[in-house]
């Protein structure tokens, strides 16, 4: 099946760390996000954090981080994973080890990514009561006061039963 993308944007200015948080079934289909942060230091890292369960995927695409005032320029390395085969290449995963079934968190491909082309990044760890956290990261270079846009791509495959314990967060430390 292949979902097509939500027209649904949420934006917003923080200067704190978190920066979105979603649980249960949504978003079902694409849904971009978008933020504007102030940079408090000049090697900020943005963190993606999952947990999900025995019914229920999360897929992350097209993360991007760029300057406001020069929006061209891409600050993240592999944004869209196109660079990694299973493994996230120049991201930072841990905490994976917690996974007892599923795919764990990989790079897939195909339907299941945004537009239904290329790669994305795949967390399907059923968390069995170990309470199951994947964390995806990458810093980039910054300059203290500078406000960057930090945008992606989320989607959650759900397949029924409890959502009880999904949850996705997004922040920057």
């Amino acid at each position: 099946m292949v979902s097509i993308a939500s027209t649904t944007t949420i934006v917003g200015t923080v200067s704190v760390p978190h920066l979105f948080s979603t649980s249960g079934t949504t978003p079902s289909y694409w849904n971009e996000y978008s933020f504007n942060f102030v940079a408090a230091t000049t090697a900020p890292i943005l963190i993606f954090s999952f947990t999900t369960n025995l019914n229920s995927n999360y897929f992350l695409d097209a993360v991007y981080v760029t300057l406001i005032t020069l929006p061209s320029v891409q600050l993240l390395e592999n944004p869209s994973f196109e660079n990694s085969t299973t493994i996230a290449t120049d991201w930072l995963v841990w905490c994976a080890y917690t996974c007892t079934g599923g795919a764990g968190a990989q790079v897939t491909w195909g339907t299941n990514c945004y537009l239904s082309i290329g790669n994305c990044f795949l967390v399907d760890c059923p968390d069995t009561g170990s309470g199951a956290i994947v964390y995806l990261g990458q810093s980039f270079s910054a300059t203290i006061g500078s406000t960057y846009k930090i945008d992606f791509w989320l989607r959650m495959a759900y397949g029924g039963g409890s959502t009880s314990s999904t949850l996705f967060n997004a922040f920057v430390q």
